[in-house]
């Protein structure tokens, strides 16, 4: 006869389901479960998962042993080294001694983590890598005064660093920093933005073949050709800094500048 265990009422402990090694630490607790043992599915609400320091906890869950995947629901979330990833669903992927390896976290998902938060449709983080990718309309990494965008981004949460595909877009109260593919170290952060380039400050707005970004400094390296408008304006070199906060530009190398009538001072 099938092995049919219902249960209510204060927490159940579910250790395996029933038929794992000792090693293995998943552990689910819940409010209610519906557990078939011999088929190895599981149905719980009110759930917590603890996997080796990794909890996690949604509304319901879903889980079969077999296929190694499991589906939460209904206000996710879990916390583990990568930070706090919340998200209205998420599915999971575990081995056969029920280790986890994957949560696929889907529907306003935000992965918070060490002044940053992480923001997409879809979020799939890798357990065993610390490495989570985020999808979808578009995906966003904000902190401090610096947001990055792009269609994809790849977040190493033990190098801290994100890889960012085209097109790379950097936002500072300042103004933007625009590219194709880019890579953003948080800790210093500083990024690196494959060309074309274009920027917009008050400094001055233009094109560049390629930059390197300083947002602790509030500098912008731009390798050239480099072509910059300032007003009427035009200043063209090979390598020009653009100090965003201070308003300043500095060209360095041969250069050239076009002044236009309108952009001379006036005499009294």
């Amino acid at each position: 006869m099938k092995a049919l265990f219902r249960a209510a009422g204060a927490a159940v402990f579910v250790a395996l389901l029933g038929a794992a090694s000792a090693q293995a630490a998943f552990v689910v607790t819940a409010e209610r479960l519906d557990l078939d043992a011999e088929r190895g599915w599981l149905r719980a609400w009110q759930v917590r998962i603890t996997d080796d320091g990794r909890v996690l906890t949604a509304a319901e869950l879903v889980l079969d042993r077999a296929a190694g995947a499991g589906t939460l629901s209904g206000g996710v979330r879990a916390l583990g080294p990568e930070g706090e990833l919340r998200s209205r669903a998420a599915r999971i992927r575990f081995t056969r001694a029920l280790q986890l390896l994957q949560v696929d976290a889907e529907g306003g998902s935000r992965l918070h983590a060490r002044g940053w938060t992480l923001s997409a449709d879809r979020v799939q983080l890798d357990t065993r890598s610390g490495v989570a990718v985020a999808t979808g309309r578009p995906a966003v990494l904000t902190g401090r005064e610096v947001t990055a965008a792009a269609p994809r981004v790849l977040y190493r949460s033990r190098e801290q660093q994100a890889g960012l595909a085209a097109p790379a877009r950097f936002e500072t109260p300042q103004g933007t920093l625009e590219g194709q593919e880019s890579t953003f170290r948080l800790r210093e952060q500083t990024a690196r933005v494959a060309g074309p380039v274009a920027f917009r400050f008050a400094a001055g707005q233009g094109v560049a073949r390629e930059a390197v970004a300083d947002f602790a400094q509030g500098r912008v390296d731009l390798m050239g050709p480099v072509r910059v408008r300032w007003r009427s304006s035009v200043l063209e070199g090979q390598r020009v800094v653009v100090w965003y906060r201070q308003g300043r530009v500095v060209v360095e190398g041969p250069s050239r500048m076009r002044v236009e009538e309108e952009d001379l001072p006036r005499s009294p």
